[in-house]
C-alpha cells in the first residue's frame, strides 16, 4: 500500500501491520510478530526523516510464506541505504542485527525506476538455539 512520507506514516504502518500480521495469524507479542513492527517502524522513519523530499510517497509492503514473513518499505529516493555492519548501533543496526539473530535478514535493492526497497526476511519460527 502507497503512503505518504509524513510522521503519522510511521504510527499507521505499525497499525496496519499489527492488523494485517494477526489476520495472517502471526500472533501478538511472539517474537516475529514485534520483530516485524520493529522493523516496518524503523524503515518507514528512515524513510520519512532521509527520504521523503524526494519520495513524498512510499509503498509498504507484507507477505506470508510457508517458512517466512517479510516487511518491505520501497521509496523514490535514489540514495541506498548503507546496511550497517554487525555490532553497530542505531535502529537499522538494532533490526539488521535481530534480523540475523532469528536466521533472516536486512537487505536493500535499487529498483529500475530509481528507488530502493529495503526488506526485512524473518523466518516464522525463531531459532531453538542462542548465537554465541
Amino acid at each position: 500500500m502507497s503512503l505518504a512520507s509524513t510522521w503519522l506514516a510511521a504510527k499507521v504502518s505499525r497499525r496496519i501491520t499489527v492488523t494485517v500480521l494477526t489476520g495472517w495469524g502471526v500472533r501478538p507479542r511472539t517474537t516475529v510478530h514485534d520483530a516485524a513492527v520493529l522493523a516496518v517502524t524503523e524503515l518507514v522513519t528512515n524513510t520519512v526523516r532521509h527520504a521523503a523530499h524526494r519520495s513524498p510517497f512510499f509503498e509498504l509492503l507484507l507477505a506470508v510464506t510457508d517458512t517466512d514473513l517479510e516487511v518491505a518499505v520501497q521509496d523514490s529516493h535514489p540514495g541506498l541505504l548503507d546496511l550497517p555492519p554487525e555490532g553497530a548501533t542505531g535502529g537499522l543496526a538494532a533490526v539488521a542485527d535481530l534480523a540475523r539473530h532469528l536466521g533472516g535478514e536486512l537487505t536493500v535493492q535499487p529498483d529500475p525506476d530509481g528507488g530502493k526497497t529495503a526488506l526485512v526476511r524473518l523466518p516464522l519460527t525463531a531459532p531453538t538455539t542462542t548465537p554465541e
